[in-house]
């Protein structure tokens, strides 16, 4: 598994958002330097898998559909990434004793992921606790 410049940007993203206003793709682009239309690509795909709605004219722009403490990364990363799955679910070629150990890694990432963006950007202010990079 690997998050590219599309799930973290999408993560900067949603943590902009996460403020509750509506923003427009070029404050977001300005505030956290990401190239605008690649930014407009990332929030489509936010927006086409409901984390993101969007208010059309001059007065509009995007905001969260859910508020940053019921979205996880988990949720956002898979909306961006795709799959985020360690093993080939198809492959009938895992079995219990040499699939045990990749179902277990899969299982405690995703557990991982599941934390809340409210979560995962506090943890990034508390001194001394674990630091999540983007």
């Amino acid at each position: 598994m690997r998050i590219t410049s599309r799930g973290r940007y999408g993560l900067k993203a949603m943590m902009e958002l996460s403020s509750g206003g509506l923003l427009k793709t070029r404050e977001i682009s300005e505030r956290q330097n990401i190239p605008q239309k690649y930014l407009e690509q990332i929030v489509h795909l936010l927006r086409k898998n409901g984390l993101v709605s969007s208010i059309r004219g001059a007065e509009g722009g995007y905001r969260l559909t859910r508020s940053a403490s019921e979205i996880t990364i988990l949720e956002i990363l898979e909306a961006l990434e795709g799959d985020l799955s360690l093993i080939d679910r198809s492959d009938k070629t895992w079995d219990e004793s040499t699939g045990g150990f990749w179902k277990e890694l899969e299982s405690r990432l995703h557990e991982m992921l599941s934390v809340s963006l409210a979560e995962f950007m506090a943890s990034g202010s508390k001194k001394g606790e674990l630091m999540y990079y983007i």
